[in-house]
């Protein structure tokens, strides 16, 4: 049976000049994407600042499990799950402490304890308080015990042996203190085992009181129903866990390469303090003890326990965050207790910005122009959003699942909404050319005609389309005098430097016409010659019979650069505006 481990954690003249140029190569310091939400975590099952609220305000934890586990009892585990290995086994449990290590280091404390290879189950040697110890392996292929010489160098003590071995307390009062963990561990054995590549995991085997007292998932200052509905949580979900994986020797491979352990010291399940933690957190250790063997039961027996920080208002069912296995007892259910004042919730209202580019790296898109939420669960948290954007030149839109969005992101919960500032104020962000337009700032080609404005459906002069070409290409400027009728525009350099390139030769004999507009058929001539386009053989549109660039027309619609103006049609004579403009070289520059 699959499941989700139980661990937390959420925008003509000098008019026409401005048409093009304000400096290029700028782009928006300001994030343009705003994600503002509510909660941190998955949101399922048990809010634990809601908890807090509830407990503060005087409830019960048997109350507090009931408001966020539907339908469940508090009742001992073993009226749940009898004569199982769980409950047979006084240490069942294996916690994956350090994964993939050369060797570890470790100290006697408290008593002894004895040192032993566990394939033959001899033991060696006794390990004594203030002693220390390494193991690892040796340059036979097998493990041995060391004793250290020096601070870095250890020496081996009697035989080597296998590699899955174990530090066995001769003594309730014995802890093994792991420095490289800062920690030290009491009521179990360390284990060793093989891992890939001659690599050791080391592993803790315990019951599931002790694994409870080493864990503190919710500060000691809280109220002790809080703490108390926390623990019960734990438990039942360890005890779900312990009955997922099995006993240590059903272990799959898998599983004893991984980790060797039904559960890891840290993410995706709790952080284990061991006999550390049990010291540092009292109230803690008096909520386990108060309710030990506690678990919550629901009608088809043991209940699976998750938790997270605090929702956005109302928990989430497990199948809008985990899905596809459904449990009745993990479904929606108000969380208003999570924003009350005894809360006091500091993940109650968070907001995060990005830019656009950052989005587009993580979700494969050149360029991204607009997120917009467009479904939500019953919770009010948001199942899918649709980012719209420019893949390989043209308009692509992508739906993303809303986890799938809040882990991309990190954000810290999937409650949230997404406010996009547009780069320009005439170009709202769902604009059917809002993709290309961000596309040619972020370019350099283009800052705008004006300070916050792009003026999409103003009519490009000749001029203004030099100067686009020269910055989509990246020209060298050039110090020739072709055209007489330049001499003093805005644009010289980009015509000369576009001349010189070899893409114009102008309208007349020694004239550019900088002030004329740019015909759809210009324009189809102007990017042919600047991207290289191969001539075809064609006749895609029915009004471009007669046009002097139907050759043009037919090599920029066999590139896919353009569809043209209608079903058949190219529309030729008709001037391009700035947005369609934007279209034609973000299109020609995607397949250059």
């Amino acid at each position: 049976m699959q499941h989700a481990r139980f661990s937390v954690g959420r925008l003509v003249g000098a008019a026409l000049i401005l048409l093009v140029l304000l400096p290029s190569g700028a782009s928006a310091t300001e994030p343009a994407i705003v994600v503002s939400g509510s909660g941190w975590g998955h949101g399922v099952g048990l809010s634990q600042y809601g908890a807090k609220a509830m407990a503060t305000d005087g409830a019960t934890y048997e109350q507090i499990l009931g408001r966020y586990f539907t339908d469940v009892a508090v009742v001992p585990v073993t009226s749940v799950i009898p004569e199982t290995f769980a409950i047979v086994d006084p240490a069942p449990l294996w916690i994956g402490v350090l994964q993939n290590s050369t060797g570890v280091s470790f100290t006697i404390a408290g008593a002894s304890a004895r040192l032993c290879f566990d394939d033959s189950d001899l033991c060696p040697q006794i390990g004594h308080p203030g002693e220390r110890w390494r193991f690892g392996p040796d340059q036979f292929g097998q493990c041995v015990f060391q004793r250290p010489l020096g601070d870095a160098t250890y020496l081996p003590v009697g035989y080597s042996g296998s590699c899955d071995a174990s530090v066995r307390p001769t003594s309730l009062s014995t802890k093994v203190t792991v420095p490289f963990k800062a920690r030290s561990y009491s009521a179990g054995t360390i284990r060793f085992r093989q891992a890939r590549d001659g690599r050791l995991h080391m592993v803790f085997e315990t019951g599931v009181e002790a694994y409870l007292r080493g864990l503190s998932e919710v500060p000691e200052s809280w109220a002790e129903a809080a703490i108390k509905a926390q623990v019960v949580t734990l438990r039942s979900a360890t005890y779900w866990s312990l009955l997922n994986s099995g006993p240590e020797e059903d272990f799959g491979l898998p599983v004893r390469l991984d980790c060797y352990c039904h559960l890891r010291d840290g993410a995706p399940d709790p952080v284990f303090r061991g006999a550390t933690g049990e010291d540092g957190h009292p109230n803690w250790v008096a909520a386990v003890t108060t309710t030990a063997g506690e678990v919550m039961r629901t009608v088809n027996g043991l209940a699976f326990g998750i938790y997270s920080s605090s929702s956005g208002g109302a928990t989430e069912s497990y199948v809008d965050v985990f899905g596809p296995i459904y449990y009745p007892h993990l479904v929606s259910v108000p969380d208003s207790a999570s924003f009350a004042a005894s809360a006091d919730n500091p993940h109650a209202g968070w907001a995060a910005g990005y830019h656009e580019a950052t989005l587009a790296t993580i979700f494969g898109f050149s360029w991204v122009s607009d997120v917009d939420v467009s479904s939500r669960n019953a919770s009010g948290s948001v199942a899918s959003v649709v980012i719209s954007g420019i893949v390989d030149g043209r308009p692509v839109e992508k739906t993303i699942d809303g986890v799938e969005f809040r882990t991309a992101l990190s954000l810290r919960s999937t409650t949230f909404d997404v406010v996009v500032t547009s780069r320009f104020d005439d170009v709202p962000v769902d604009s059917q050319f809002a993709g290309e337009i961000v596309g040619l700032v972020e370019s350099g080609i283009t800052t705008g005609c004006r300070s916050s404005s792009f003026c999409p459906r103003d009519r490009l002069t000749r001029g203004q389309m030099a100067t686009f070409l020269v910055r989509a290409l990246d020209l060298p400027p050039a110090n020739d005098d072709t055209f007489s009728d330049d001499d003093g525009s805005f644009f010289e350099a980009d015509i000369e430097a576009l001349s010189t390139a070899g893409i114009t030769r102008g309208c007349g004999a020694r004239t550019f016409c900088p002030d004329e507009l740019v015909t759809r058929g210009e324009m189809a001539a102007f990017l042919v010659r600047a991207f290289d386009l191969p001539e075809v053989a064609g006749d895609s549109f029915s009004d471009d019979d007669d046009s002097v660039f139907e050759a043009d027309i037919e090599a920029l619609k066999a590139s896919g650069v353009t569809d043209g103006c209608g079903a058949t049609a190219y529309c030729p004579d008709q001037s391009v505006s700035r947005e369609q403009m934007a279209a034609f070289i973000i299109r020609a520059l995607a397949i250059s």
